[in-house]
């Protein structure tokens, strides 16, 4: 039995028929609302599937588990990841037994182009953290991939969720234009039906003040600033014509301009010079952010890490004596504490976790002194003691840091000092770090859930919508700019009980400026909201007016495959609890992810679990085992062609070893797999793509080796990766995006950040310039 609040059913009976956005604050039962919403168009239509989508894969399982746990339809729920392959993903976008869809936009969007899914088969279509749907963002093409006018198909009701949709009228509109919404439902914590539902959480504001060595560093980098902005001022490249005016933003703008008017065959020497200070002003407005807002260590280690970096941009960078002054403080300073590491300590211990801690008053002008390897708490109040084990409390704190490196300084720091926590940040790779995995990302917020470590440290990661246990304490280590994320951070707390948010900021520092933003925009979306007379467009949607509902028998079937049907009780609304369905976390992927038959054969023993439509004809039933053996086929066909990719690839790495003088076709007898004939198909393949010949005595050589390749040599710096593409930045002069299919190197080497000299091509294409990658030095 599901149990919900009056105003959720309220909002929900607002939704069935019109495309709406719902604007609820965080903790208040966003995707309770969604549940009902799908539960309706699932049983009253009982062809219907539903697409829930979620900008990460531990939300994405977070909705996916959430909706198992509460519903008899749990089995004919998937949770899709890009760890499955395009040609069983399609068979499980077709299939007749699954029919509620859980995955990201990316993964999505990927499927549309390809034309794996049918988009007819939705009825309704939820975008989680719908504020995400501006520009080039996927929601965006998802949603025009459904409402294109081309298409004969009625399209689906569609749901956006936030609780922060922007504070600007043109941003919300940008939303609801690109969600097709035609109605907004909104609602605050004053509103009389929220109100009883609400916890109190009171925000603390806490301005520090910096070192005098950071205050001179903050000094010089604003000499360096005002030089070069003083510069693209002068020479008319910013329209403002003060300084202090000119934000991140407007140079984002200006280097797109730039780029817009460079052309490779006739340099402009001007624009050129103009691309490089705005690059390195760039640069500086970054390391200000870092010393004011993050401290020393930061800034220490992005210059130290911007020294292996050979652009020619860098290299003027560090030539500036200014910055030769930077390092010297810096070096000198190395061992000098941090004044918010320090106030953090002092706030845990206030707060309790450490009993040993209470026993003094931290709260009027305490003063410790740490460096980053003394273990000895050295002085509170004129009070002296050495390290001990101190018996924890049962308090939970959740901090939150912009940047990763900073979130280790503070991990190492309080675990150093006996408080006991972790980093929680995402899956991507950054300054040579690996990201944590989804499973990784799952344990650890099952750990803090259950009180292993009492504090948690993350990074942006945690602002959106995961299921982060109820916190005591919400600690922000700098204000943010958006009042999107002060929003999402403040909402981790006061849940399910008073809350509590401390905002650390240095005073007459960038922390105070975005501090100031983030109070001034969160002021202007309250006023926008609960004023807003926007008149939005109706749109020609699927019809919704004659029901074809499950019946009480088919209904019966469903029941009966379970021998428990989870609930949802009332306490477990309030204490934020979820009871999980008693199956495996994801069966579909499990099977399918492994290269083993027998699990494929258990796969479609678990697809068949589809419910049995009362007086279904002889030719629905076999279109439902017309897809399970489809499945099959495509299973077995995949398991060789997964091995087969990989004996190229080793074919390859071999052939990059030896080099020009190539490999003996028998020399790939040592290669281990049973059936030799899949190494026959990687040598075809190979040979079909163009990578390898075979010469008449049976010497396999790679095709680069056999000519000189033509083309000019160039040193490219990686900019952007994105999805299919990368940005990169040729010779310090030209801006150019290099497709995959143009580039034929080591794939290790395309990263961010990274500086490779090639043998290639520039060509345009609808008026952007290319890059043709045909050979890495």
């Amino acid at each position: 039995m599901l149990n919900y609040r009056q105003y959720q059913q309220d909002i929900v009976t607002k939704l069935l028929y019109n495309n709406s956005l719902v604007v609820i604050p965080t903790s208040l039962g966003k995707t309770i609302i969604a549940l009902l919403v799908c539960i309706d168009i699932l049983f009253n239509w009982k062809h219907s599937k539903v697409l829930i989508l979620a900008p990460t894969r531990p939300l994405v399982m977070q909705h996916f588990n959430m909706f198992r746990s509460h519903t008899v339809l749990s089995e004919q729920c998937v949770a899709l990841t890009g760890n499955v392959s395009p040609e069983i993903r399609e068979t499980i976008w077709r299939s007749h037994s699954i029919r509620i869809f859980f995955a990201t936009p990316e993964l999505v969007i990927n499927d549309l182009r390809n034309n794996l899914i049918k988009k007819e088969d939705f009825y309704l279509l939820v975008f989680d953290e719908a504020q995400r749907t501006v520009k080039d963002y996927s929601y965006t093409h998802i949603a025009k991939q459904f409402y294109d006018a081309a298409t004969n198909m009625r399209p689906p009701l569609i749901l956006g969720l936030s609780a922060s949709p922007g504070f600007t009228e043109e941003k919300v509109r940008e939303v609801c234009s690109n969600l097709f919404i035609e109605q907004i439902i909104a609602k605050t914590e004053d509103d009389a039906d929220v109100l009883p539902y609400v916890y109190n959480t009171s925000i603390e504001y806490c301005h520090l003040k910096m070192t005098d060595s950071d205050v001179e560093i903050s000094r010089l980098l604003k000499s360096m600033i005002s030089d070069y902005i003083g510069w693209l001022i002068k020479n008319k490249f910013l329209k403002k014509k003060q300084i202090e005016n000119v934000y991140k933003k407007d140079l984002l703008e200006l280097r797109d301009s730039i780029i817009s008017h460079l052309d490779p065959k006739n340099p402009n020497f001007l624009l050129i010079a103009g691309l490089k200070y705005q690059s390195i002003s760039m640069i500086l407005y970054y390391c200000r952010d870092l010393i004011e807002s993050q401290g020393d260590f930061a800034l220490r280690k992005f210059l130290n890490s911007s020294k292996l970096n050979e652009s020619k941009t860098y290299a003027e960078f560090f030539a500036d004596n200014r910055i030769k002054e930077i390092v010297q403080i810096l070096n000198i300073h190395i061992n000098k504490s941090s004044p918010k590491l320090e106030k953090l300590l002092s706030i845990i211990a206030e707060f309790g976790l450490l009993e040993k801690y209470q026993e003094f008053n931290l709260k009027h002008n305490s003063k410790t002194n740490f460096t980053q390897k003394n273990l000895k708490l050295e002085s509170i109040n004129g009070n002296s003691f050495e390290k001990q084990t101190f018996k924890p409390i049962q308090k939970k704190i959740l901090i939150f840091s912009q940047y990763r490196n900073t979130l280790e300084e503070i991990t190492e720091f309080l675990n150093m000092h006996n408080i006991s926590c972790k980093g929680f940040f995402g899956q991507s790779k950054k300054n040579g770090q690996k990201g944590l995995d989804q499973d990784k990302q799952l344990s650890i917020l099952e750990d803090f859930r259950n009180g292993k470590f009492q504090v948690l440290v993350a990074t942006s990661v945690a602002e959106e919508g995961l299921n982060i246990p109820n916190v005591d304490l919400v600690i922000f280590y700098e204000p943010v700019p958006s009042e999107i994320r002060f929003i999402q951070r403040k909402g981790r707390t006061g849940r399910f009980s008073n809350g509590r948010v401390i905002i650390l900021s240095y005073e007459d520092s960038i922390d105070i400026k975005y501090l100031d933003s983030s109070k001034r925009k969160l002021s202007k979306m309250k006023a926008l909201l609960q004023n807003a007379n926007f008149s939005l467009t109706t749109f020609d949607k699927r019809d919704f007016g004659q029901c074809d509902r499950i019946s009480e028998s088919e209904l019966d079937h469903i029941r009966k495959r379970h021998s428990r049907i989870p609930k949802l009780t009332k306490q477990s609304v309030d204490e934020g609890t979820h009871v999980i369905a008693n199956v495996s976390s994801n069966p579909v992927i499990e099977s399918i992810t492994s290269s083993s038959n027998r699990n494929i054969k258990h796969l479609l023993k678990k697809l068949s679990y589809g419910y049995t439509r009362a007086n279904s004809s002889n030719d629905e039933d076999s279109n439902l085992s017309d897809s399970l053996e489809d499945l099959f086929e495509v299973s077995l066909n995949l398991d060789r062609k997964k091995i087969t990719s990989r004996i190229q690839r080793q074919i390859m790495e071999l052939l990059s070893q030896v080099g020009r003088s190539g490999l003996q076709v028998s020399q790939l007898d040592e290669i281990n797999v049973k059936d030799k004939s899949i190494v026959a198909d990687a040598i075809n393949n190979l040979k079909k793509s163009k990578r390898i010949t075979i010469s008449e005595d049976d010497v396999i050589i790679p095709i680069e080796s056999k000519k000189f390749l033509s083309g000019n040599k160039y040193s490219v710096f990686v900019e952007k990766i994105m999805t299919g593409k990368a940005l990169v930045r040729v010779n310090e002069k030209w801006y150019a995006l290099l497709d995959h299919s143009d580039y034929f190197g080591p794939r290790a080497l395309l990263k961010k950040g990274n500086t490779i000299t090639i043998i290639g091509e520039l060509y345009r294409n609808s008026g952007k310039l290319h890059l043709l990658v045909k050979r890495t030095l």
